[in-house]
């Protein structure tokens, strides 16, 4: 499912690092279906930490009729200007820490 902050968290490393398993076409895909969950969670977490309670419901009601709508982007800068940031921020951390358990399993 393509979402509205898709290109601020790239999957391309982690894409790579699980190339050199080896494994399997269908586990390597659930592999990067298991981590776009993860950073899905995670972002989602940090864009209601930043908006008002009072909005959760609407932003989550949009959200989940159309994910990819750019406009969300939009939406949510009204109420935190950064939250472009802040999502690439978090996909960062989420990635690195994901990154660095897929290396130690080499």
């Amino acid at each position: 499912m393509s979402v509205f902050y898709d290109h601020l968290i790239g999957l391309d490393e982690i894409h790579n690092e699980l190339l050199d398993f080896n494994l399997p076409t269908r586990e390597h895909y659930h592999l990067l279906e298991i981590v776009d969950s993860t950073l899905h969670h995670e972002i989602l977490n940090i864009i209601l930490v930043e908006i008002p309670q009072e909005i959760h419901e609407y932003f989550l009601v949009e959200f989940h009729n159309r994910p990819d709508d750019p406009a969300h982007l939009e939406f949510l800068r009204q109420y935190s200007p950064k939250i472009e940031d802040k999502i690439s921020s978090t996909a960062n951390v989420v990635r690195s820490k994901i990154l660095e358990e897929v290396r130690r399993e080499k």
